[in-house]
Parts: structure tokens; C-alpha cells; sequence
């Protein structure tokens, strides 16, 4: 259903991305997996918070009452036009993020269309075949590493970028 709305999504040329000492505004976004997971979220915020501002948004997969401090959305929230009933989810898709950074290894149908849909002007993300369509930016290592260290080193390229 989602994939026929869920076109490539590669930026303008003309699309110039700042530095990471011009952003303002970092977006995180990533899939609910447990309370390791987030952990190394709270971890990344922590990291970020002192320099910039941070809007963060959890995508509940799954049908348990699972719980994060993060404002979150599910997929009952999504209609059959690809638009999201979840003012979370709207207010999110609408921030023009410097950067908006993706914590999930893999890349879901879901976070496919909001990684199409937002305006922000450079995604970062896990580097995969098909990550090509849906990033500006992507960080190569094993998943093995941890969603923690996986945000570190995100963090380290992001701030490389001059």
C-alpha cells in the first residue's frame, strides 16, 4: 500500500546543506525497540542539547502498550492517502530540520515516507542500497556496534561537515 506513494526522494542539486555550526534545529527520528534503545537515544539528545535545538519523534511498531518519554506515532495514524492524523507526526513532517537524523538500521516502510515527506534539508541515516533514495547523508558500520555508538559516529561525520 504505502510503497505505491513512497517515490525516490533525491534533493535539487541546487540544494546547498549547511554546517553543522550554522544548524539550528536537529531533528532525530527512529523505531521503537526497547529501553536500550532508548537510552542511546536520551544519549544523543544529551549530546546534541547543549548546542542545538531538538525535536524527537518515536514510531511505536508495535501493538503493546510500550512506553517512551518521546512524543510518538503509529501506523493507525496513517491514512490511506500516505497523510498522518497524528499532530505529532504533522508538526514533525513540517520543521525545516538542518538536519534530520533516522536511529534505526533498517529502513521500514513508515520511515520511508517520512524521510520523503519532511523538510529537512539533510537526512542522515544508515548506509544501505536503498538508503541512496532517502538520504544526503549515510554512516556505513556494523550493526553489531549498537544504536549508541551508531549515533556517535553520525554525530562525528555530521559535525565534520563545514
Amino acid at each position: 500500500m504505502l510503497s505505491l506513494f513512497n517515490k525516490s526522494s533525491k534533493r535539487p542539486k541546487s540544494q546547498t546543506i549547511g554546517s553543522y555550526e550554522q544548524a539550528k534545529k536537529i531533528g532525530i527520528i527512529y523505531t521503537y525497540e526497547g529501553d536500550k534503545k532508548e537510552e542511546a537515544i536520551d544519549h544523543i539528545i544529551s549530546l546534541i542539547n547543549n548546542e542545538k535545538e531538538v525535536d524527537v519523534l518515536c514510531y511505536m511498531n508495535k501493538r503493546e502498550n510500550a512506553s517512551s518519554k518521546n512524543p510518538t506515532f503509529r501506523i493507525e495514524q496513517l491514512n490511506n492517502w500516505g497523510k498522518f492524523s497524528s499532530e505529532e507526526a504533522s508538526h514533525f513532517l513540517n520543521s525545516p530540520f538542518d538536519f534530520l537524523i533516522h536511529l534505526d538500521f533498517e529502513l521500514n516502510e513508515i520511515m520511508k515516507n517520512m524521510l520523503i515527506h519532511t523538510k529537512a534539508k539533510c537526512r542522515v541515516g544508515f548506509h544501505s542500497e536503498i538508503g541512496n533514495d532517502y538520504y544526503e547523508l549515510m554512516i556505513g558500520m556494523n550493526k553489531s556496534a549498537g544504536t549508541s555508538n551508531f549515533a556517535e559516529q553520525i554525530l562525528k561525520y555530521v559535525k565534520a561537515i563545514r
